[in-house]
């Protein structure tokens, strides 16, 4: 039987003119992420490849939903002028519910001082009874503000 393929987006707005910031930690320094959002992200370990290079593998130690997880995922795209990553799930826990699962994330500045970081998830659920992935999303979306609030405050 086919899965059930689906797509969910959110987006939050972020003080870091220009979001160079956040783009750069995510695909140059994404094991400094921990340091940031540490109930979310307790870890970040280069497998394969070089950190921010496209065919990277890389896996992430994290809580979601009260329950420690791994996930392991290989960086497909690298836009540096629209500054756009995607990575595509391999392994772990999000694997024992979807097909495929693929994060992309851009973001996109709105004027001089402000930037809108927007979240995809493209996934194919195993079966009809898999929850919506809705609190990763909530999580990344609140880990976004987390990384502009810690630049805000380095800024100051």
């Amino acid at each position: 039987m086919a899965g059930l393929k689906r797509k969910l987006e959110g987006e939050i707005e972020i003080r870091v003119a220009g979001g160079d910031a956040f783009h750069e930690l995510f695909q140059e320094k994404p094991h400094d992420i921990a340091n940031i959002h540490p109930e979310f992200v307790q870890g970040c370990d280069l497998h394969h490849g070089s950190f921010g290079k496209p065919g990277s593998k890389i896996c992430w130690n994290y809580t979601l939903d009260g329950k420690v997880q791994k996930g392991k995922q290989v960086l497909d795209v690298v836009d540096e002028k629209n500054k756009i990553i995607k990575f595509r799930m391999l392994e772990g826990d999000l694997m024992e519910d979807y097909n495929t699962f693929v994060i992309t994330y851009q973001v996109i500045p709105k004027g001089e001082e402000l930037s809108l970081v927007t979240w995809t998830f493209e996934y194919e659920k195993k079966h009809p009874g898999v929850p919506e992935p809705s609190s990763l999303m909530d999580e990344l979306l609140k880990l976004a503000k987390e990384i502009d609030d810690h630049h805000h405050r380095q800024d100051k």
